[in-house]
């Protein structure tokens, strides 16, 4: 099951189980968030495109467009 695979949920399910307590959950959920975090910004920097918008400066429709114009020159 995908939800099953979600961060957290193993945790969760363990301190379920009686297999941790609570603190042990909830720490051992936080180390898995930071992994996926940094596995993240790993697969983010080796793109060799990418385009970030500063979402205070533009409204959501202009991303839209600038996603659009990207996409379409792809």
């Amino acid at each position: 099951m995908p939800s099953m695979r979600c961060v957290g949920y193993r945790q969760v399910w363990q301190y379920l189980e009686g297999s941790s307590n609570r603190q042990e959950m909830i720490d051992q959920a936080v180390a898995a968030t930071r992994q996926l975090a940094k596995r993240q910004m790993t697969w983010l920097r080796k793109l060799s495109q990418k385009h970030a918008f500063d979402c205070e400066k533009y409204r959501q429709n202009d991303i839209f467009e600038l996603l659009n114009e990207l996409f379409s020159k792809a």
